[in-house]
């Protein structure tokens, strides 16, 4: 057997489909596998266009990811809807340049792709299932909202404390909302504090927000909004923010010790006063950082502005 039997025997072998095709898309070939998607035989795809077998809606997406190929960087990963004869399934490709022009733009390319088709039927499924928890999550958060609104009204409702609590309520439904946009994969930080400090205002020149992009996983992000709303809560009420010359700062950083560390800087408010007793925002800031999510907190009760440092675990970042 010849050298280019065998590897024509090799590569009809493979269960992945194999497809060697130039710019324009002209196909130069391809397997037995990619032919059988397409109930055709191999030497009857050699010199058609592989555009004909890519989904319309997706051929800009696929053009512009080939764009990308060059010598310095010859392969990506594809994931795009494919026609085959059983009808559109979806396929990750592995593309890799082989040949490129005297300007440095690909000229010939190969793809092996296997089917994802199940795969994406059960994240189209899982998305179904997370929106529609969503929606119960925030229908049910609002029934509470309202169930507190009419429990509580009248002329002797504490209408001060039907407010913080409907805040809370808000604060809890926004750390859903971040959790929502992402599946709940997770939520980057700064989406984390933009949420716990959303009771201070979107535009609020008094707050300084900085630091990396981290990833904290879903279990850390309720508890993370809910502190830092507390945290925002007590500034409003008490603190730096409870007047126009007041400012919060709130950064965070990577530690060597392989933390993530948070601090709560307030300045240019009234002086603080140690509280006498723990309220549900301290206790709620004392227990759910080191019990939920093993990390560690310091509140430092400076006369000139009130300092929290919180330090969570990086390991038990996403």
């Amino acid at each position: 057997m010849s050298d280019s039997a065998l590897l024509r025997e090799i590569l009809d072998a493979q269960l992945e489909t194999v497809c060697r095709f130039r710019a324009d898309g002209t196909i130069l070939f391809v397997n037995r596998a990619y032919a059988r998607t397409l109930e055709r035989e191999p030497q009857d795809l050699t010199g058609r266009n592989l555009w004909d077998f890519v989904t319309g809606e997706d051929q800009e997406h696929v053009r512009e990811m080939l764009r990308h190929l060059t010598p310095d960087q010859p392969e990506l990963t594809i994931e795009n809807r494919f026609e085959a004869a059983n009808g559109t399934r979806w396929m990750l490709w592995r593309n890799h340049a082989l040949e490129f022009d005297a300007t440095g733009a690909w000229s010939v390319a190969q793809s092996t792709g296997i089917d994802i088709t199940q795969r994406k039927e059960l994240e189209e499924q899982l998305e179904l299932l997370v929106g529609e928890l969503n929606h119960r999550v925030k229908n049910t958060l609002m029934v509470v909202q309202a169930m507190a609104h009419q429990t509580f009204r009248g002329a002797e409702s504490p209408e001060r404390k039907v407010s913080t609590f409907t805040n809370r309520l808000s604060a809890l439904s926004g750390a859903h909302d971040a959790l929502s946009r992402t599946n709940w994969a997770g939520a980057r930080l700064i989406e984390i504090v933009r949420q716990g400090l959303l009771i201070c205002g979107p535009d609020d020149m008094r707050v300084d927000i900085a630091g990396p992009d981290v990833l904290m996983p879903a279990g850390a992000t309720v508890s993370l909004v809910m502190v830092l709303h507390e945290l925002a809560t007590n500034a409003m009420k008490y603190g730096a923010l409870s007047g126009l010359s007041g400012r919060v700062s709130v950064h965070w950083t990577a530690q060597q010790d392989g933390m993530i560390e948070i601090d709560w800087v307030e300045s240019g408010g009234p002086e603080v006063i140690p509280p006498s007793r723990k309220g549900f925002g301290s206790r709620l800031l004392t227990e759910a950082v080191p019990r939920q999510l093993g990390g560690r907190v310091k509140l430092d009760y400076d006369s000139k502005g009130l300092r929290c440092q919180i330090a969570v675990p990086q390991d038990r970042m996403a």
